[in-house]
């Protein structure tokens, strides 16, 4: 079952979708997982792909939670407001949603983010107690400020400094403070300190977030749970966007869960 739902952070409301188990009993108790969508993306995400995930694991009895962060898809706020420490508060406030459910073990809530959302996934996992399990797809885990400023003109970065938006992709703006705080936490530097288990799935065909960094991520992780794992899907692209890629990583993705929750 598929229940559209609106919640409130800092008095804005938000726009997701719960993934309902059907036949569940009435003291039944499901895991639980937050979807976290990458940059100008949305609960839906590229080609359905979250759409897919949400499905292939709620037949797996999990209750799934996609949602739109403030300025995207669906909730209200603009995008050129965004900042990764709204993205995060946004996070905390979706899995609060999440663990209200009555369906809903809270001693079984996991995350999985996709690019940006991969890297608050990672932040929200360091700091979140409430988080017993992550899956970080393609996830942006290194260093992004200077990667975003260096493609800027210096009309630009004048524009920038004076207060503006500007465009950073078609038809989407950005302001200063998300320059500013994209690298507040960078997730290389606290992912040493997540105890609970965790998945990195990655493309070795990804242009925007090499597997190289998925890797770096591995070898910060490898040794801090046994089930930490990373997994490559041979020719993936960012988004995983063939057909055969998206089944493969949904495999993937609720083979590993059978082995942690």
């Amino acid at each position: 079952m598929i229940k559209p739902v609106v919640f409130k952070n800092k008095s804005q409301e938000l726009v997701g979708i719960l993934h309902i188990p059907d036949n569940l009993k009435p003291e039944e108790k499901t895991p639980g997982i937050v979807m976290f969508h990458g940059f100008t993306g949305n609960k839906t995400e590229a080609h359905r792909l979250f759409v897919q995930v949400a499905r292939s694991l709620c037949k797996s009895s999990f209750t799934v939670f996609r949602f739109d962060f403030r300025g995207s898809g669906d909730s209200d706020g603009e995008f050129e407001d965004m900042t990764l420490p709204g993205e995060l508060d946004d996070a905390e406030a979706a899995l609060t949603f999440l663990i209200r459910q009555k369906n809903v073990d809270e001693g079984r809530i996991g995350v999985i983010g996709l690019s940006m959302g991969g890297r608050v996934a990672t932040i929200l996992a360091s700091k979140d107690e409430r988080v017993k399990f992550a899956i970080f797809y393609s996830a942006a885990l290194g260093p992004l400020r200077d990667r975003f400023l260096t493609h800027m003109d210096k009309e630009k970065l004048e524009k920038l400094n004076s207060g503006e938006a500007i465009e950073v992709s078609e038809g989407w703006y950005l302001r200063k403070s998300f320059f500013d705080t994209v690298d507040y936490v960078i997730p290389f530097k606290v992912m040493g300190k997540i105890k609970i288990p965790m998945l990195i799935i990655h493309g070795d065909r990804d242009l925007l977030i090499p597997l190289e960094e998925a890797e770096k991520g591995y070898e910060i992780i490898k040794s801090l749970n046994d089930k930490n794992e990373l997994y490559v899907i041979k020719g993936g692209d960012h988004t995983f966007s063939k057909k055969e890629y998206t089944l493969e990583v949904i495999s993937k993705t609720l083979s590993w869960l059978s082995l942690v929750v």
